[in-house]
């Protein structure tokens, strides 16, 4: 069964790296940066550790063997968001890929600049087919 997705994040450095995304990216309108930093995936260690310093949200985590996902929301307004990780085997120190089943933008947004401040750049991709959104 497929998985519902609001938005998939991938690293900037992985969007370079397919040239038919590179055009569509810029057909978007999207300015892409000369010198690609270097990006990578956090580790779900990483996504605790920043998630759980955003002052004034909350972070709740369902997480099994398969399933890690952090349920993100505001303390004074209804804005929330569902992180989930791709391919989740139970461990904490590797980096993961990541997605967004759900949620307000301005809170996806929040979380993924966050995360993109430790480990650079990130592309979100609406499921939607809507404009991408690169995030530095």
């Amino acid at each position: 069964m497929p998985m519902e997705k609001l938005y998939d994040v991938i690293t900037l450095a992985d969007c370079m790296q397919d040239p038919a995304t590179v055009a569509w990216l810029v057909q978007s309108g999207i300015p892409l940066p000369h010198a690609i930093p270097p990006g990578r995936y956090p580790t779900p260690e990483e996504m605790r550790t920043v998630m759980d310093a955003i002052p004034g949200i909350v972070v709740d985590y369902l997480t099994s063997d398969s399933v890690w996902e952090a349920t993100v929301r505001s303390r004074k307004d209804v804005s929330w968001a569902i992180l989930a990780l791709h391919d989740y085997r139970g461990q904490e120190d590797a980096p993961h890929h990541f997605f967004f089943k759900a949620g307000w933008d301005e809170m996806v947004e929040l979380v993924t600049v966050k995360l993109a401040r430790r480990c650079g750049p990130f592309v979100l991709l609406p499921d939607s087919g809507a404009v991408p959104k690169l995030l530095m």
